[in-house]
């Protein structure tokens, strides 16, 4: 199964070194549209937790697990399948809202299913 995800807000995320000395952070931007791939390669440091290796911008970068199940809940990313399903749901509804003319949900489905075409349309082709 592929890991690849999509960044639906921009946020920025700081790294960390995992080794004793705190010289080696810098943030990175995360911009809506950019993509990643959690790869299955894992490592554990003691006191620290599991990091999972991510391939971003040309680069890889270690990050906590616990960090990405949280950009998943508070809808900083999700995976590209999810997205291409939110996509056919909301036009389902925005179809259903039509044939029913209520304009107050069409309006709704229809903002929500513009901003997340708008983010499969920087998504580069995998």
């Amino acid at each position: 199964m592929k890991n690849d995800y999509v960044v639906l807000k921009s946020f920025q995320y700081l790294i960390e070194c995992t080794c004793p000395s705190p010289d080696h952070t810098f943030m990175l931007e995360f911009d809506k549209g950019d993509t990643f791939i959690i790869t299955d390669e894992k490592k554990y440091v003691d006191s620290l937790g599991w990091l999972v290796l991510v391939l971003i911008k040309n680069s890889s970068i270690y990050m906590y697990i616990d960090e990405l199940e949280e950009f998943v809940e508070d809808k900083k990313i999700c995976s590209i399948i999810d997205l291409e399903l939110k996509i056919n749901y909301l036009e389902y509804k925005v179809n259903e809202t039509l044939d029913s003319m209520d304009e107050c949900n069409f309006s709704l489905y229809a903002k929500e299913l513009a901003v997340l075409k708008e983010v499969q349309d920087s998504v580069a082709v995998f």
